[in-house]
């Protein structure tokens, strides 16, 4: 009993610590996810104005042969394309055109779930079996 008891703690252990995600994982994770909220921010702005999104695209990854005196140049424009009050409506419609897409999606993926598994489509049968 002992024996089973040590075998099922070691390979439940064994089973998590397989799952479990190193530093270098999640931080890879997580700079992955950074790069897709940026890029749908980019392309969001892009539906906006191009000039904008292009200085966003400069903003999230900036030239490495940058002189102080561009750079302050570039954050005076940024700031002043960015915080033009109709490049913040169209960026806001854009944003709410982008999750009512997503939540459209996600209805549709219920939907066709349902219809497979639930009310008309096939589905396990318990009782038969």
């Amino acid at each position: 009993m002992k024996m089973f008891k040590l075998g099922l703690t070691l390979s439940l252990s064994l089973m998590l610590t397989a799952c479990a995600l190193t530093p270098e994982q999640q931080a890879e994770r997580r700079a992955k996810q950074v790069r897709a909220e940026q890029d749908l921010q980019v392309k969001l702005a892009q539906q906006c104005d191009a000039e904008t999104a292009e200085l966003m695209h400069q903003q999230f990854n900036p030239p490495l042969s940058q002189t102080e005196k561009e750079e302050k140049i570039f954050k005076k424009r940024y700031s002043e394309k960015v915080n033009d009050p109709i490049f913040q409506a169209c960026y806001k419609i854009a944003w709410q055109n982008y999750i009512a897409q997503e939540e459209l999606e996600q209805m549709r993926w219920n939907y066709q779930r349902e219809w497979m598994y639930g009310y008309g489509g096939w589905r396990y049968c318990h009782y038969c079996w």
